[in-house]
């Protein structure tokens, strides 16, 4: 019985540092807030100008807000940051397109093809759609 012992006696030490709780490791989602369309940039009715937490900019002309302070377009039109003298307030104002002779962009990108004028990349794309059909309907 003396020759079946178990073996040497092995001490075993920790190898890592102690598991104790860490202050840590938490984080939230982004909310991805901002201005989403700059002054100069046209906006169609009920897209979003800014995110905002808070009044930072003002609506002015045809600009809306939200419940959550997010400004929003009223109109089809070209967006124009401006200041407000009293107590200088940032405000959003959308600025009409003139009546555009009840053309769509897509023709108005194919009359100017055949005039010979050159194309800005958004007309080219209007066109190469128009050719092909809605996405999503194409048959290959």
């Amino acid at each position: 019985a003396a020759g079946r012992g178990r073996g040497r006696l092995q001490v075993q030490c920790a190898h890592k540092k102690g598991g104790g709780s860490t202050k840590n490791g938490r984080d939230s989602v982004s909310k991805r807030l901002g201005v989403k369309v700059y002054g100069g940039q046209h906006v169609t009715p009920g897209g979003i100008i800014v995110r905002q937490r808070g009044s930072k900019f003002y609506p002015g002309e045809n600009v809306g807000m939200g419940k959550d302070y997010t400004l929003f377009a009223l109109t089809e039109g070209v967006v124009e940051f401006d200041y407000k003298c009293k107590r200088d307030r940032q405000i959003v104002n959308v600025t009409p397109l003139p009546p555009a002779d009840g053309k769509t962009p897509t023709e108005r990108a194919a009359a100017s093809q055949k005039e010979g004028k050159t194309l800005t990349r958004r007309e080219k794309h209007l066109i190469k759609f128009a050719e092909l059909g809605r996405p999503g309907s194409r048959e290959y």
